[in-house]
């Protein structure tokens, strides 16, 4: 994701920089496609789709092997970080390559980071005789004297 985060920061930083947002994101939405193709350049990150369809509220026709997208969904320009997030995910969902994460597995967990001791070993302080000690504490003099001088 982090790598998404850093495209999507400077398609937003150019276009900001260029006056290309307008109120209306399907104005402005082939701007943004133009420099996410011109940030990708160079990277081993390619596109999937070469046709992505922006639709407002899904109203037009589904067109089979283009990339159908709503184009209501698109948060506004003017919260920064909510739109770069928005276009971090969108980047993400329409390019492959690139490094991804791979969960980590148990077996490569180095024995330096497990923990191997038993629950039971470890004595769980949950009997009834450390009850009675934490309510005698605070009935004893001189809680109630400490608490009284604050």
């Amino acid at each position: 994701m982090p790598q998404y985060l850093r495209i999507a920061e400077k398609v937003y930083k150019n276009l900001k920089d260029e006056n290309k947002f307008t109120q209306a994101p399907a104005e402005y939405i082939n701007y943004l496609l133009k420099q996410i193709r011109k940030e990708l350049k160079g990277t081993d990150m390619k596109l999937i789709y070469n046709f992505i369809e922006f639709n407002s509220g899904f109203k037009n026709q589904i067109i089979d092997g283009y990339l159908n997208i709503d184009v209501s969904l698109i948060p506004n320009y003017k919260y920064q970080d909510e739109f770069v997030l928005w276009l971090a995910g969108f980047i993400e969902k329409i390019t492959v390559g690139g490094k991804k994460r791979i969960p980590p597995i148990v077996e490569n967990i180095p024995p330096e980071f497990t923990v191997h001791s038993d629950l039971k070993q470890i004595g769980f302080m949950s009997n009834d005789k450390n009850a009675e000690q934490i309510i005698s504490y605070f009935k004893h003099g001189d809680f109630i004297n400490s608490f009284n001088q604050h």
